[in-house]
């Protein structure tokens, strides 16, 4: 059984895929107004040596059918004509 998200609530886990430090160093989901968020979360310290933290939210990236995330499709795009009122019509 999966686990199902409470309104206002989440999980966070430490980041196994983290390869560079602009990586997040948590991630997680939370469920907010109804709606799955992805939390990521870097550990950070001030100049006093304090630890804090820094986060970012935002909506998941879909995933394709074998759970890979799927890429935009970002091909161009031929333009597109736009008819007015004046154009003569088809002559069939």
């Amino acid at each position: 059984m999966a686990y199902e998200h409470k309104e206002g609530r989440g999980t966070i886990f430490p980041n196994g895929y983290k390869k560079e430090d602009k990586h997040p160093d948590h991630k997680g989901k939370c469920l907010w107004n109804g709606e799955l968020i992805e939390i990521s979360l870097w550990d950070n310290e001030t100049e006093d040596g304090e630890t804090r933290f820094g986060f970012s939210i935002s909506k998941p990236k879909p995933k394709d059918g074998n759970g890979y995330y799927s890429k935009p499709d970002r091909s161009p795009k031929p333009p597109q004509r736009k008819f007015t009122p004046d154009d003569e019509p088809l002559p069939f």
